[in-house]
């Protein structure tokens, strides 16, 4: 698989993941934002790193997200999660 496939290929599922987080409201938009920049810099900065194709494990963000959403207050906000439309 060429470099730049895998590259998009992690865009689109970090993407999708931090889209998906923000609509269940497990994350901010702001949160989200910030995950894909971060993501977008580190990929940028593995593809400029390593040029001639070697292969290298790529370095892990300081600040990564765990598998587990962090545990957060509830909101007293009006905001509810949004709720799946019901199968036809």
């Amino acid at each position: 698989m060429s470099r730049n496939l895998k590259t998009a290929i992690i865009g689109i599922v970090v993407a999708l993941i931090a889209g998906l987080a923000v609509n269940y409201g497990l994350i901010s938009q702001q949160t989200a934002d910030e995950i894909k920049a971060k993501t977008d810099e580190v990929l940028t900065n593995e593809q400029t790193a390593q040029p001639d194709g070697s292969r290298q494990p790529a370095p892990q963000a300081p600040n990564a997200p765990s598998a587990e959403p962090a545990q957060t207050p509830p909101s007293t906000g009006s905001q509810e999660p949004a709720q799946p439309s019901p199968a036809n």
